[in-house]
């Protein structure tokens, strides 16, 4: 996978199920077209993986320590309310309504690529995190991506 991109504006409808944009079907590989896994994302966000995607992260939390009081906290609150959800046949997934009450997620949604997951925003809380972030993006580019030594 190289990567998704992009940023859709959506709502959900009553039930709580939200319509997964053609655009952003369009970036999925076959297998991973039908099965996701939500979580609570590291910001106020919901984290959206593939099912492929998802088990590169469970590989990862298989190596951690589970001797060491971090390890095991980290993979616990990581975990927490993480869910399987089904697209339907009409590209819709019921999102689990304890995760959209942590994330504070009402009616409108915004998702966002980030590299290899989406991310489910609130779109107030989404708008506002970006314009307040956005007035440090030049250092914070220049922080992250500026350093030549970070080249592969």
């Amino acid at each position: 996978m190289t990567g998704f991109i992009g940023e859709y504006h959506c709502k959900l409808d009553v039930k709580g199920r939200l319509l997964l944009p053609s655009d952003m079907r369009k970036q999925l590989s076959p297998e991973d077209q039908e099965q996701f896994v939500i979580s609570r994302g590291v910001d106020d966000c919901l984290s959206m993986y593939t099912s492929s995607e998802w088990m590169v992260v469970m590989n990862k939390l298989r190596k951690l320590n589970r001797f060491k009081a971090k390890d095991r906290k980290f993979a616990r609150m990581f975990q927490k309310g993480a869910t399987k959800v089904l697209a339907d046949s009409n590209s819709r997934v019921l999102i689990p309504k304890g995760l959209l009450g942590w994330a504070g997620v009402k009616k409108e949604i915004i998702i966002v690529a980030n590299v290899d997951l989406w991310e489910l925003w609130d779109k107030k809380r989404y708008e506002g995190m970006m314009r307040d972030d956005w007035d440090g993006f030049d250092e914070l580019a220049q922080d992250v991506m500026g350093d030549s030594s970070n080249e592969e």
